[in-house]
C-alpha cells in the first residue's frame, strides 16, 4: 500500500472552520452543522481530494463534539460518496472524477485518460458457471451451458476504483483459463480464439446504491451512490462474445462515449 496523504488537523483553515461557534440546535443540528463545515472544507480544498481526513478521535475534539456525533455527520458524507471509509486505514475524501473513455476494442488502461498513477488489476473469481439470465439470452444458451465467469477488481495506486463482473461463452473460448492465467488479458483470450478485433455493441449507464458484496470490494459504505455500466461485446460479424456489469462508485469517473470505430483494412 502506497503512502497515504492526510489532511493536518492543526491547518489553521481546518480549524478555523472547526472552532467557528455552533448555532442553537433548533435551527439545525449540531451534526448537521458539522456536515456542512466538512462540505466547505471539500469544496474549497482544505482537505484535498483523496486526501485521509484526521482520526474519528481528533475531529471529535477539533469540533468539540462527542464521538457519535462525528460518527453521524462523516456517515452522512460516505452514504454521498464526498468521503470513503478504508478499513483499517481511514476516511478519505474522494478523488477527483477519472475521465473514462467509452470506445470500441480500447484497453481498461488505455480508457483510463491522464489518471497519472498506477493501475493494477486484481482477479477475484474464475470459473466456469451456469449463465445469469442476461448472459444466456445473449448468448443463446440453454439448459446445461456454462459461461466462463470472470470477476475483476482494477485499483489505483493500491486504492480499489473498479469491480467488474463478466459472462463469456464457455463454448467460445475452450482454453480460457491458462491463457487468462499466462496473460491477465481477455484481449489476449480473443485474439487467441481468432478474434482480433471486437465491437463493443450496447453500453448502458444507470445509477444504484452499492450492495455489501460490492461495498466490501471497493471499500465503500452500504448503499453508497454507484454508477453500474452494463456493456456487450460482439466480433464484427456480430456474435456476441461477452457480458460484462460493472461497479464504479459514483463520483470517481466521468464517461466520454467516443463514435465508434471501424477496423482498418
Amino acid at each position: 500500500m502506497p503512502d497515504l496523504p492526510a489532511a493536518r488537523p492543526d491547518d489553521p483553515r481546518l480549524w478555523s472552520l472547526a472552532q467557528r461557534p455552533y448555532q442553537p440546535k433548533s435551527l439545525r443540528a449540531i451534526w448537521l452543522q458539522i456536515y456542512d463545515r466538512l462540505a466547505q472544507a471539500i469544496d474549497e480544498g482544505i482537505v484535498a481530494p483523496g486526501s485521509r481526513l484526521p482520526g474519528e478521535v481528533q475531529l471529535s475534539e477539533m469540533f468539540r463534539v462527542s464521538r457519535v456525533t462525528m460518527r453521524r455527520a462523516l456517515a452522512l458524507h460516505q452514504s454521498e460518496g464526498t468521503l470513503q471509509a478504508r478499513k483499517g486505514v481511514g476516511i478519505f475524501v474522494r478523488q477527483t472524477p477519472r475521465t473514462f473513455v467509452i470506445q470500441n476494442d480500447m484497453r481498461f488502461a488505455d480508457s483510463l485518460v491522464g489518471c497519472g498513477q498506477k493501475l493494477t488489476s486484481r482477479t477475484l473469481r474464475l470459473d466456469r458457471a451456469a449463465p445469469s439470465s442476461e448472459a444466456a439470452q445473449l448468448f443463446g444458451l440453454g439448459g446445461g451451458d456454462e459461461v466462463i465467469v470472470l470477476h475483476r477488481m482494477r485499483l489505483l495506486d493500491g486504492m480499489p476504483i473498479y469491480f467488474t463482473r463478466k459472462e463469456l461463452p464457455a463454448h467460445r473460448f475452450l482454453d480460457f483459463e491458462r491463457i487468462y492465467s499466462e496473460s491477465q488479458s481477455v484481449s489476449a483470450v480473443y485474439k487467441a480464439a481468432g478474434i482480433p478485433w471486437f465491437r463493443r455493441a450496447e453500453t448502458r449507464v444507470r445509477g444504484g446504491l452499492a450492495q455489501p458484496a460490492e461495498a466490501e470490494i471497493l471499500g465503500i459504505n452500504v448503499k453508497t451512490p454507484v454508477q453500474y455500466v452494463i456493456a456487450v461485446n460482439r466480433t464484427l460479424d456480430g456474435e456476441a462474445i461477452e457480458y460484462n456489469l460493472g461497479c464504479w462508485p459514483m463520483t470517481s469517473v466521468e464517461f466520454i462515449f467516443n463514435l465508434p470505430n471501424q477496423p482498418q483494412p
